[in-house]
C-alpha cells in the first residue's frame, strides 16, 4: 500500500554534517541506519517513458537491505516534495533487477551515495532525517508529516530559500554537465 510521501531536501556544507548529526542527537533523535553507502538503480522502459511521465521506480541497496519503490509524480504547487510512494522490501536484489529486465525495463541511471538515517519526534510525529553525502553535495532530507517538517526546519534556521526540489539525478546530470567527475550513468541491464 503506497502512501504520500513529505519531504525537502536542504543543501549543506559537508563539514556541517557533523554538527547538524550532533544537534539532532542534542535534540534526542535515535539512530535507524548508521552511515553506510546506498546504491540505486533507476529503472525505465527504452522510450523513457516513467522519467518523461515524471515517475521513479528505483532499486536500492543500503546495507543488507534492498528497496524496490515506485514514486508518482510530484505535486507542482506545494514548496515541499508531495508525491505517491510505493515501497516493498526485497530479499534479493540480483533476482529483482533480472525480473524488471525481463519485463522490458532497464537501468536508465545508477548513483551512489552515503547515507545515515536518524529520527526525531516532534510534536508528537515522526520525522525521518537522511543526511546524505553525494559527489554533487551534502544534503539534508527530512520526511514526515509538513508542520512537523516545519518545525524541524526552524530548528536549524533553515528558511524555505534553502530547499532544493531537484532529484539526486537531476543534480548529479546537472553536475556532470558543469564537467564534474560523476559516479551517476546509465547502463545496460545486465552487467
Amino acid at each position: 500500500m503506497g502512501h504520500l510521501e513529505t519531504e525537502v531536501k536542504i543543501s549543506v556544507d559537508p563539514a556541517g554534517l557533523l554538527q547538524i548529526r550532533s544537534r539532532l542527537s542534542e535534540l534526542g533523535a535515535r539512530p535507524l541506519a548508521e552511515r553506510a553507502k546506498e546504491e540505486n538503480l533507476l529503472f525505465d522502459f527504452p522510450d523513457h517513458r516513467l522519467e518523461r511521465e515524471g515517475y521513479a521506480l528505483r532499486l536500492r541497496a543500503y546495507g543488507e537491505e534492498s528497496l524496490l519503490t515506485f514514486k508518482g509524480k510530484a505535486r507542482e504547487d506545494s514548496r515541499l516534495k508531495e508525491r505517491e510512494e510505493i515501497e516493498t522490501q526485497v530479499s534479493d536484489g540480483v533476482a529483482t533487477r533480472e525480473l524488471l529486465c525481463s519485463l522490458g525495463l532497464g537501468v536508465s541511471f545508477r548513483y551512489a551515495k552515503y547515507r545515515e538515517i536518524l529520527e526525531l519526534f516532534l510534536s508528537g510525529e515522526k520525522v525521518v532525517f537522511c543526511l546524505d553525502e553525494t559527489p554533487v553535495g551534502a544534503f539534508v532530507e527530512i520526511e514526515g508529516p509538513e508542520a512537523a517538517i516545519d518545525e524541524a526546519v526552524a530548528l536549524f534556521g533553515w528558511g524555505s530559500d534553502s530547499f532544493v526540489r531537484t532529484n539526486y539525478v537531476k543534480l548529479y546530470r546537472e553536475g556532470a554537465e558543469e564537467g564534474g567527475e560523476l559516479s551517476g550513468s546509465s547502463l545496460p541491464c545486465r552487467e
